[in-house]
């Protein structure tokens, strides 16, 4: 009796633990676009892509990875540098929050062709 108790509360504990929600289609789609937008060199572009998907750079563009790239190195090797010195000069330096350290660094990692 005494091990079923023990094994219930240990099955019970394993379920309470908070679990990592899956990439839904629609936020894979809005970062499938930022990775794109980044392509283009046009910082309009890329800012107002973020505004219609609603991306929250200072949340997403530190962990967002484009084909195995981080989102700046991304747009950077297809040549759109003033895309990626926006990205760096303004999302990545100096903008740590509660927030971003209780996200636990999870990566958002999309691939598209």
């Amino acid at each position: 009796m005494k091990t079923l108790t023990l094994t219930a509360a240990a099955l019970g504990l394993a379920l309470a633990l908070p679990a990592q929600a899956a990439m839904t289609s629609a936020m894979e789609q809005s970062l499938i676009a930022t990775c794109k937008a980044s392509l283009t060199n046009s910082r309009l572009t890329f800012n107002n892509t973020m505004k219609v998907y609603r991306v929250n750079p200072y949340r997403v563009l530190d962990k967002l990875v484009c084909n195995g790239d981080d989102v700046a190195t991304f747009a950077e090797i297809h040549g759109a540098n003033k895309v990626a010195d926006l990205i760096r000069d303004r999302y990545y330096e100096g903008q740590v929050t509660i927030q971003d350290i209780a996200l636990n660094g999870q990566r958002l990692e999309v691939w598209f062709d």
